[in-house]
């Protein structure tokens, strides 16, 4: 007998809920600081009440604990939380050195009434793991309220790396458990917490991996370091520091390092007598004046790679065009081998510049890998964006096309091109992406000169998308009439009424590819039951296995494509995440309590309201699944409907009509001029 369902449970703390706590902090600040200086008051408040929570995180003496901080005055909360830190900071050296130096809350905060209220604030929450609903619960929250800080101050937004750029960068080099990775410009850690989640996801052990980064502007340093400590990453080695000027060292050399992933700031200046270690710049000095800086981070990288390491920079569009010094050393590297491929993003991407950026993938001394050596791979992903009011983002399934591009190294029309560095040569060694990848390939056909005379539709220009009509079962019988051999016509209904009609012709197998998605995702039933609440949801096999029948299942019904389907996929991942996180710790009964704290009308579209919780979860997200489908599915079908009206604004009407057209009218004209008296 199934046990009622407790609508009014109350679950852990969600990362949304967490996240919205942050944001109210905020506003206890607002006016008072800029907004690049919340995390500065924030950030260490959570640190001290997740300390104190949660016993064995940290050595938490005393001074730092929130029961004694919470029991003082209001005048004397600043110098209590100055010495609470200290003293936490001294208790554990290794995991906290330096990392509070800076903070001082009688400086930071105005006065003690705001200081009372963000105490009162944080007080009710309870942070120790059997109050949080999984172990990034913290820093997940603390990483979203970074991306909005930094979206509404430009300060900010130069240091912050979107999350999606950030494990596009981990997908390409493809960190391994047991190696070490590095980001020179570390700005608040994304490159590195994408690095280890990337191990953590293909089933390594993040702990494995030795994470480095350098990072000169000190706040950005703060807010990097807390990030991965709140992410639940300690073994760090994340240091202030400029890499041009001082680059890490070990054993008196250059530091190398099996992979490199960073995103500098675009032109910058640099001083060139102040650049340390300048046997780093073998490829040559770019000009000092005129920000182009760029080419000496991409030098840096190529520098501190072990020689079979694999780096990638993201740089502005200038460093694969710009001439004099800048190509000399464009060419000397791609010379050597070091350059494996060139990826052009679309624009306003980042939060501090609208312009669009590519991303370099380098290699070490050793070079490409065999099959790959004599080539760079150019990918003109300029398009795989979605467009958002402020900024526009690159989503799921756009780094999913990507990366899969890189990995397969071929030619995709309009898409990704493999270019032999003498056609590179040939082109004086500029690397503009529209030089290699034609974004427009499906230019429409030319027009048929007999059809725009006489009339008629050319067959070979319909053969070429009749697949797609096929797809969704529509014949070409269902739209033309014949016309000879080579020609068919519109029917006499018109070629707008037809259009019209082509949602109804597709309807029948429009059904019934939604119905196979719902039957596919039925089948998953099992395997979702079977690792929910196991900490196996999150293997990198399961998702493979997942894909793999995802796109098995309907692809042969040839509406989507495979492309399609694997960044339709990786999409409901990534924005159910959270759940599938709480499924994977907690089970159906953890997804079910943070969707009432979270997302109450989820919980509506379960079939039966007193479901138990594995129907309802289920439900619910394959409900989701199946909408997304429904959507890609409608979308395509218009696009059909969008093609039958360009043939319609083509050849619907022929010069033969409008010579008729021409001919009645005026013979109509002369007829009423006759009529009138003037002929």
């Amino acid at each position: 007998m199934t046990a009622p369902v407790n609508e009014n449970r109350v679950g852990p703390l969600a990362t949304e809920q967490l996240e919205k706590r942050l944001f109210q902090a905020a506003d206890i600040l607002r006016g008072d600081l800029r907004a690049s200086e919340y995390s500065e008051v924030i950030a260490p408040l959570l640190i001290l009440k997740r300390a104190s929570d949660q016993p064995g995180l940290l050595t938490v003496p005393d001074l730092a604990r929130w029961s004694h901080v919470v029991a003082h005055h209001p005048r004397e909360l600043g110098d209590a939380l100055n010495r609470a830190l200290w003293a936490l900071e001294k208790s554990n050296p290794r995991e906290l050195n330096g990392l509070f130096d800076h903070v001082d809350f009688n400086r930071r905060v105005p006065g003690p009434s705001a200081l009372q209220r963000l105490i009162c604030h944080f007080d009710p929450l309870r942070l120790s793991d059997d109050h949080i609903e999984f172990g990034d619960v913290l820093g997940r929250a603390y990483d979203g309220f970074l991306s909005a800080v930094s979206m509404t101050d430009r300060r900010s937004g130069e240091f912050y790396t979107p999350r999606a750029v950030c494990r596009l960068l981990a997908e390409l080099v493809r960190p391994q458990e047991g190696q070490s990775v590095y980001d020179p410009c570390a700005g608040s850690g994304g490159m590195l917490l994408q690095a280890a989640h990337y191990v953590e996801q293909h089933d390594g052990n993040e702990a494995d991996l030795a994470l480095y980064g350098q990072e000169k502007n000190r706040a950005a340093w703060f807010n990097g370091a807390l990030n991965l400590f709140l992410h639940g990453i300690r073994d760090t080695s994340v240091s202030v520091s400029d890499c041009l000027a001082d680059p890490l060292l070990e054993d008196g050399r250059i530091k190398q390092f099996d992979r490199v992933l960073t995103a500098p700031p675009f032109s910058m200046n640099y001083v060139r007598h102040e650049v340390g270690y300048p046997e780093r710049m073998m490829y040559g000095w770019t000009p000092e004046g005129g920000k182009k800086a760029d080419l000496m981070f991409v030098q840096h990288v190529l520098a501190v790679l072990r020689p079979d390491g694999v780096g990638t920079v993201v740089a502005p569009h200038g460093v694969l065009f710009r001439g004099s010094a800048e190509a000399d050393i464009r060419r000397r590297l791609i010379e050597d081998g070091r350059l494996e491929a060139v990826i052009g993003i679309g624009p306003n991407v980042f939060h501090n510049t609208a312009l669009p950026a590519c991303i370099l993938v380098l290699r070490g001394t050793q070079g490409l890998p065999a099959d790959r050596r004599g080539s760079v791979l150019f990918i003109n992903a300029e398009h795989e964006i979605a467009s958002g009011r402020a900024q526009n983002r690159l989503e799921p399934q756009h780094v999913e096309r990507i990366v899969e591009s890189f990995q397969g190294w071929k030619d995709i029309p309009g898409f990704a091109s493999v270019v032999s560095l003498d056609d590179i040569a040939a082109n004086d060694f500029n690397l503009n992406i529209r030089r290699y990848v034609d974004t427009d390939p499906f230019e429409e056909p030319m027009l048929d000169v007999r059809a725009a005379l006489t009339g008629g539709v050319p067959k070979r220009e319909i053969d070429l998308t009749s697949q797609r009509f096929r797809a969704f079962g529509i014949d070409l019988d269902d739209l033309f009439q014949p016309s000879g051999p080579h020609y068919v016509d519109f029917l006499e209904e018109g070629y707008e009424a037809t259009a019209a009609r082509i949602p109804e012709l597709a309807a029948d197998l429009e059904r019934r590819f939604i119905f196979r998605s719902r039957d596919w995702w039925q089948q998953q039933y099992y395997l979702f039951a079977d690792v929910a609440g196991t900490d196996r949801l999150f293997t990198s096999g399961l998702r493979s296995q997942l894909r793999s029948s995802f796109c098995a299942n309907l692809m042969p019904l040839g509406i989507l494509g495979e492309h399609q389907l694997t960044g339709l996929l990786a999409s409901w991942w990534s924005d159910h995440e959270d759940d599938l996180k709480s499924l994977n710790h907690r089970g159906f009964t953890g997804v079910v309590d943070r969707w009432h704290s979270t997302r109450p009308s989820w919980l509506g579209t379960s079939r039966i309201p007193s479901e138990p919780d594995t129907a309802r979860v289920l439900d619910a997200l394959g409900d989701d699944l199946c909408s997304r489908v429904r959507q890609l599915v409608v979308m395509e079908r218009q696009s059909l409907v969008e093609t039958y009206l360009s043939w319609g604004d083509r050849y619907a009407t022929s010069l033969a009509d409008l010579e008729r057209r021409y001919e009645t009218a005026a013979a109509r004209l002369k007829a009423r001029m006759a009529a009138l008296g003037h002929i």
